[in-house]
């Protein structure tokens, strides 16, 4: 089977993960598969297009672009990465024995941002669901969520959750003790990404003088207002690290003694997976998929201030309850693998084109 993954991303954010660790667990299994996507790749079957824009119209020029580069293909099957991939395939006017799309979630419907990006989003999703035989999302939440909101079948949804990749998430073998209990966060920081919560905690955690560290890792902290909340509560406890590149992930995450997730909806969460299988101790948030996806793996609780803080205080005091939550994540994050995901992927792949 002839497989075109098909991206406006770039490879590192989420989607740019998804695509990256699909491709590769397809071409591991023996499938002929190839990923087009904006910035190049390190092996011979992630190819990138040509492709030019001005940022803030990066959203609206990419399918065009995507749509160019694709155009040579003709795959038995055509895999968007999301809507705006989908829409880029309708316009190349490839017909491949299948279209299938991966709309992740219903992020868009739920946290709305300009009324002209999402007027955009909606006119991609209608074009991209007319040609798509299935849709994947990466959770059951995601599933119910996208189903109420575009009024889609639900015999057109199918659930496979993503993968984790365990030779590049992984414990330390020898746990380095820090000075001083240390939290840590890495992810975006948006609005509904709830990195308020934990600046909050870290004020309710001080007054109570409880001795914790807070370090935060996400892009651009000073295009945000949380740096200057933390000043105006004077923590002293609370450090924004910016943007924490690949090559530094794994050991961020597993240099941590906990790791914090307070977001208020995620269509899976890769951040506090990945911290389990590096062998982190994990409080998140309970909304949206990740109460499903985290499973005892994690204390999933109301994503309050007052409530982290709490949390964070018994297990910080309590050597047994940290090493079993400890153990539990590393079970639930081994249960995830980009393997599982592509051989379901796979299955779905053939059940549309009968090609084996």
């Amino acid at each position: 089977m002839k497989i075109v993954i098909a991206s406006c991303a770039v490879a590192d954010c989420g989607i740019g993960r998804y695509d990256e660790e699909l491709t590769k667990a397809l071409h591991a299994s023996g499938e002929d598969v190839t990923l087009y996507r904006k910035t190049p790749g390190t092996v011979p079957y992630i190819k990138s297009y040509p492709y030019r824009s001005f940022r803030e119209l990066r959203h609206y020029v990419a399918p065009y672009y995507l749509s160019k580069g694709i155009s040579h293909e003709n795959p038995d099957i055509f895999l968007a990465d999301y809507v705006d991939a989908g829409f880029a395939i309708g316009l190349s006017g490839k017909k491949p024995k299948a279209i299938v799309t991966t709309a992740h979630d219903a992020i868009p419907f739920i946290y709305k941002q300009k009324p002209v990006d999402f007027w955009f989003y909606k006119f991609q999703l209608a074009k991209t669901l007319k040609i798509s035989d299935s849709i994947v999302v990466v959770s059951q939440k995601s599933k119910d969520d996208f189903v109420f909101y575009t009024g889609c079948s639900p015999e057109r949804v199918q659930v496979i959750y993503n993968g984790i990749n365990h030779k590049f998430f992984y414990p330390d073998l020898v746990r380095k003790p820090n000075s001083i209990f240390t939290i840590r966060y890495v992810g975006g920081l948006s609005k509904h990404k709830n990195v308020e919560v934990i600046i909050r905690t870290a004020k309710i955690l001080q007054d109570r003088n409880i001795p914790v560290k807070f370090e935060l890792g996400g892009g651009y902290p000073q295009s945000t207002p949380l740096p200057a909340l933390a000043t105006e509560l004077g923590l002293r406890n609370v450090e924004f690290k910016g943007f924490i590149p690949d090559s530094e992930l794994r050991s961020f995450l597993a240099g941590a003694d906990l790791f914090v997730y307070p977001s208020l909806y995620e269509g899976f969460g890769f951040p506090p997976l990945e911290a389990m299988a590096c062998g982190t101790p994990v409080i998140a948030s309970g909304k949206g998929s990740l109460t499903e996806v985290l499973r005892n793996g994690a204390v999933t609780l109301d994503p309050v201030p007052e409530a982290f803080a709490d949390a964070i205080e018994k297990i910080a005091d309590d050597t047994v309850k940290w090493n079993l939550l400890r153990a539990n994540g590393l079970l639930v994050a081994n249960s995830y693998s980009w393997g599982k995901a592509a051989s379901e992927t796979l299955g779905l792949f053939q059940s549309l084109t009968g090609v084996r």
